[in-house]
């Protein structure tokens, strides 16, 4: 006896062009970056491969389902100028489902060619969450925004979803031109993590204006709006905003920024500049400042972090390191770099590793500043310490200079100049007084 099947039944047609229309809440929202080699290709052999459309019940036209934006709108236009060959197009006809998997479709599609930016993934996701929202009902939590992405067939990690609902609620009103140039998530986080941890060093340095630090970043970051975005201008703005206000030195709240996003905040009493006395005579000789290698010291390590994290956050290194304020060098690499890493971003990672004597570090000394499931930590495991770099790449010393030198810009140049200046101090005040920095 024959069975029956619930499956929706597909079937091919010819349609007419004009009844077919681009999905509204398509993810890409700029313009094909392969529109040109597309438009050729059907210019010269029509439409190869059949567009795979939809109709919403009670709708006249059909809706494309899974990707083919591109081709149609060439197909539409090509058709407009007079040529009859794209009067009707070459579709699958499959059953309409819900608003939900059409847009899905088109995210998984466009992800599987590889070509969506971050907001625009971060835009279909959100246009999900508002469509999967019942009337009058609270907005999806992350949690079960992830769950009912994943049942219809689209799987995110909380993280990344928190990373794109930061990106439109917050950013894409005021960083449009950076986010549609590129923007990715690790910038997004960096930008996240810089609001959170300014908004509590200022309500704890203005607590008559606690609470209203939200709207003056909102500004800053749209002051730094553009086709490429500076991190480390941004970061500079806001330490002077919060300077100012509170009448603190910047580069103290530059380190009290940093301190903060290590997860290890500090006050700024002893970093206040010190007042002039005016009423010092000129001629009179001033005494010399008796030397501390405690103060000496942690000046070199302050200027070391500030250099290291400005390089760092502009090479997304910033997950690699771990700031330890008053030891060592003020810092460590307590991470490698992503494993799909480019060449300059290793050269980086070695030269901030080398800069704080990592490898001079013995095994039980690295393993109390790393979290046990870095893969640094994990390469500690099976060797020697010096051994455990041999994970990363090779990358040839001589190939170093020519590549950094073309990457580095001149702010860059500069951090670079005070990270080795301050490692040198450190070093040189180490092997004077007999100091084992890396000591367990």
């Amino acid at each position: 006896m024959p069975t029956t099947s619930s499956k929706p039944v597909n079937h091919y047609a010819e349609l007419p062009v004009d009844q077919i229309a681009c999905y509204a809440n398509n993810p890409r929202v700029t313009r094909n970056p392969e529109y040109e080699r597309i438009k050729n290709s059907l210019e010269k052999n029509g439409i190869e491969s059949p567009l795979i459309v939809t109709r919403k019940p009670g709708d006249k036209n059909y809706t494309l389902q899974a990707g083919g934006n591109t081709r149609l709108n060439i197909a539409q236009s090509l058709h407009d100028a007079g040529d009859d060959a794209f009067a009707k197009i070459p579709c699958i006809v499959k059953q309409w489902t819900s608003e939900l998997n059409l847009l899905v479709s088109h995210l998984r599609e466009n992800d599987m060619r590889g070509n969506l930016m971050f907001i625009e993934r971060a835009l279909g996701v959100m246009e999900f969450a508002r469509l999967a929202t019942e009337p009058g009902a609270e907005r999806l939590s992350q949690r079960e925004l992830a769950r009912q992405l994943s049942d219809h067939g689209y799987t995110l990690s909380q993280p990344v979803i928190s990373a794109m609902d930061y990106a439109v609620n917050r950013l894409f009103g005021l960083l449009p031109i950076a986010l549609e140039h590129g923007m990715g998530k690790r910038q997004v986080m960096s930008i996240r993590a810089l609001e959170h941890c300014a908004v509590k060093i200022w309500d704890r340095q203005c607590p008559d204006e606690a609470g209203e630090f939200s709207d003056l970043f909102s500004e800053l970051v749209k002051n730094c709006d553009g086709a490429t975005f500076d991190l480390e201008e941004l970061t500079t703005n806001v330490a002077n905003e919060i300077a100012v206000a509170a009448e603190l030195d910047i580069n103290g709240v530059r380190l009290m920024l940093d301190a903060e996003r290590s997860g290890e905040p500090i006050e700024l009493d002893r970093f206040m500049p010190v007042v002039p006395d005016e009423s010092r005579k000129l001629d009179e000789p001033v005494e010399k400042r008796p030397f501390n290698l405690d103060r000496e010291i942690q000046k070199a390590r302050s200027t070391a972090i500030e250099a290291c994290v400005a390089l760092a956050e502009r090479f997304e290194l910033s997950d690699c390191i771990h700031v330890t304020i008053e030891e060592r060098f003020g810092y460590c690499m307590c991470e490698l770099p992503r494993r799909n890493a480019s060449k300059t971003q290793i050269g980086i990672w070695k030269l901030l590793a080398t800069a704080c004597d990592q490898a001079r570090a013995s095994k039980r000394a690295l393993k109390q500043v790393m979290k046990p499931t870095s893969r640094l930590s994990e390469s500690l495991e099976n060797g020697r310490a010096s051994d455990a770099y041999d994970v990363l790449p090779a990358f040839d010393l001589f190939d170093c200079g020519d590549r950094l030198l073309h990457v580095l810009d001149a702010s860059d140049w500069n951090h670079v100049v005070d990270l080795l200046g301050a490692y040198r101090r450190v070093r040189k005040f180490a092997d004077e007084h007999g100091l084992n920095l890396w000591k367990a």
